[in-house]
């Protein structure tokens, strides 16, 4: 079964806060177009950075989770129900993005998933647009941080997104 792999990178030298333009990226695939029917995530990796030393009294913040949202498929085919942003609050933040669980260290790799599977049904574009997302203390919905401090802000570096599809011929 052919594999799609979307690999973002971080490229903030560190020295930048602007975390909505390091999170936000362009990859192009190796082949013009690819045509697929059904995409199945089959697995993930994601790799985070901190900070050397920290403040007195801070930790590192790892968040539990990102959310991944891909061009290609914001559609009513990811639908997330999500609590509001304040307790018995109607203040919901809507996303279609794609929840990657993450774990308490620097370093998650998750494989042998049951697949989550998108009718795509065309051909994909060489040029898909990833924007990586997590919940900030506030409960919103921002940017991914793209540089570490000594307040505990961690930096996502990699992420992986492995892919297998059928193979559809050409349509």
């Amino acid at each position: 079964m052919p594999l799609l792999v979307l690999h973002y990178k971080n490229f903030n030298d560190g020295t930048s806060d602007d975390h909505e333009k390091f999170s936000t990226q362009r990859l192009k695939m190796s082949a013009p177009s690819v045509p697929i029917q059904k995409l199945s995530l089959v697995g993930f990796s994601a790799n985070l950075s901190k900070h050397d030393t920290l403040a007195g009294g801070a930790s590192h913040k790892i968040p539990d989770h990102i959310v991944v949202e891909l061009d290609n498929l914001q559609s009513a085919q990811i639908n997330v129900a999500s609590p509001p942003k304040t307790h018995q609050g109607e203040d919901y933040i809507q996303t279609h993005g794609i929840p990657i669980p993450l774990s308490d260290n620097l370093n998650t790799i998750n494989f042998g998933m049951n697949p989550l599977e998108f009718d795509v049904n065309r051909k994909l574009n060489r040029v898909i647009n990833i924007s990586i997302k997590y919940y900030d203390d506030n409960n919103d919905l921002v940017p991914m941080t793209t540089k570490t401090t000594n307040q505990g802000q961690v930096s996502l570096d990699h992420l992986l997104l492995y892919f297998q599809y059928d193979f559809a011929g050409l349509f």
